[in-house]
């Protein structure tokens, strides 16, 4: 942890500025929540904290500063070459390499420990940043690894709502959290085996969702995440209020045009983790996933590309066998016209090789899930 905390301050900045681009952060306390899961959109405005020396604000950095209104410290690092962060939202945690269970701030990205620094992370669209306090020493206790939460975008009341918890390890793999809890909209439920559990809401209303480990299993970061409960087509997250309704959304500003902002569409694979490597044989068959929307899902298609020794082909869903294609191109087809799940079963074990799964999907706002590698695009491998 150590050498991956200075290798990751070592890095930074590595990568170009990029555009503004829509992305949550999160910061988890050692006991509370400093910065609730909130979504923004990055800008171009340096984060200058000592009159002298700037990071990029399309970076995380930038993030941070935007979701903290600037309420974080740290000195500039010259043999880094960025911001140290010591404090965030009123709580310090100071890096001392003498102490025996020394606490510092663990940068996360995509629920992955970033292997750059938050000043040389450069974010893209549906990013996700995380911060919380890691240890280091002989004196410390198991150490934590943050909880990921997924629940529908939007839901009835008093409909049965499906969420999924997951704990990820520092390389971004995620395992079931069983006999995690989820609390929120006044009702806590427990995971089962497979980090599965229903929920139901009462009343109308925008809810954040609040996931924490269980005692008996492995340390976890808490997560969080947001539901809107809306009645039928009220005009309430993203619906279509009735003619001549002047229902006012709740929780957000007079309009009931459909929502296309940051998160409209979201989806990933199950199946299959990002940048996994199967045994022979081991790699999943059936191909399945998720998808959360504002608005109802009209489409979702898969692309399956292979690359093995220098050849490359793609998976044809007409003929259900891989055929030779140019590297880089695959066939689309469609596993499903709408819902927020998806499963389709290839008719023979992967043989050995780069796998490229992408996921398209739509909805009846017109948006389209964007690609983005973790989520909408896993790569993995046979070997």
């Amino acid at each position: 942890m150590l050498l991956s905390l200075f290798a990751m301050l070592a890095l930074a900045p590595a990568a170009l500025a990029a555009g503004p681009a829509g992305v949550s952060v999160e910061v988890e306390g050692l006991s509370e929540t400093k910065v609730p899961l909130t979504h923004l959109t990055t800008t171009t405005a340096p984060v200058i904290k000592d009159g002298e020396h700037s990071c990029s604000g399309t970076s995380a950095l930038g993030a941070l500063e935007l979701a903290t209104a600037g309420n974080w410290s740290g000195p500039w690092s010259s043999s880094f070459n960025q911001y140290e962060i010591y404090s965030i939202m009123g709580e310090s945690h100071v890096f001392d390499a003498e102490s025996k269970a020394n606490y510092y701030w663990s940068f996360w990205l995509n629920y992955k420990e970033a292997s750059v620094g938050a000043c040389g992370a450069e974010l893209q669209q549906g990013d996700r940043v995380l911060f919380f306090p890691a240890c280091f020493g002989e004196a410390c206790p198991p150490p934590a690894t943050p909880l990921g939460i997924e629940a529908p975008v939007s839901a009835n009341t008093g409909e049965a709502v499906t969420v999924a918890v997951s704990q990820y390890n520092s390389e971004g793999i995620a395992s079931p959290a069983a006999n995690a809890t989820v609390a929120g909209g006044g009702t806590s439920v427990t995971t089962d085996l497979q980090g599965h559990a229903t929920m139901r809401f009462s009343g109308d209303g925008t809810y954040t969702l609040h996931a924490s480990g269980s005692n008996e299993g492995p340390p976890a970061v808490r997560s969080e995440t947001t539901i809107c409960v809306h009645e039928g087509n009220d005009g309430a997250c993203g619906t279509s209020a009735p003619a001549g309704s002047s229902t006012v959304p709740t929780g957000s500003s007079t309009t009931s045009h459909p929502y296309t902002g940051a998160f409209a569409l979201v989806a990933h694979s199950t199946a299959v983790s990002e940048g996994k490597v199967y045994s022979p044989g081991s790699a999943p068959r059936l191909l399945t996933g998720s998808v959360i929307a504002h608005s109802d899902v009209t489409s979702i298609s898969l692309e399956l590309r292979r690359s093995f020794k220098g050849r490359c082909s793609a998976y044809n869903a007409t003929r259900e066998r891989f055929v030779k294609a140019r590297c880089g191109t695959g066939s689309p087809f469609k596993v499903a016209s709408g819902g927020t799940s998806f499963s389709y079963l290839l008719p023979a074990k992967l043989a050995p090789g780069r796998y490229v799964l992408d996921i398209s999907s739509t909805d009846a706002a017109g948006n389209h899930a964007a690609l983005a590698r973790g989520s909408t695009r896993t790569v993995f491998y046979v070997r």
